[in-house]
C-alpha cells in the first residue's frame, strides 16, 4: 500500500498498462507485451476483427439500399396503379 500511494496508482493500473483487450491476455513485462503485439496470433485476431467489421458494414449498406429499391418500387407501382384508375375513370 505504501508503494501504491508514492506511486500514485494501484498495482491493477500497473497491471493493465501491459494488457491486450483484443486477445484478452495480461503481461507482466513490457517485452512480453511487445512480443505479443508483434505476433503472428495477435495480428490474425485483430485482422479477422476488421474483416468482421468491414463485412458487417457492407451489410448494412446493402440492406438499406435493397429496402430503398424495394420502397422505389412500391412507389412505382403505386404510380402505375393511380394512372391506370383514372384512365379507367375516363
Amino acid at each position: 500500500e505504501c508503494t501504491e500511494r508514492a506511486l500514485g496508482c494501484s498495482v491493477e493500473d500497473l497491471k493493465s498498462l501491459f494488457y491486450c483487450e483484443l486477445c484478452d491476455k495480461q503481461y507482466l513485462r513490457h517485452q512480453e507485451f511487445d512480443n505479443h503485439i508483434n505476433s503472428y496470433d495477435h495480428a490474425h485476431k485483430q485482422r479477422l476483427k476488421e474483416l468482421q467489421h468491414r463485412e458487417f458494414v457492407r451489410n448494412v449498406a446493402s440492406k438499406s439500399w435493397k429496402d430503398q429499391r424495394k420502397q422505389e418500387k412500391a412507389l412505382r407501382r403505386l404510380h402505375q396503379l393511380a394512372q391506370l384508375q383514372q384512365e379507367s375513370q375516363r
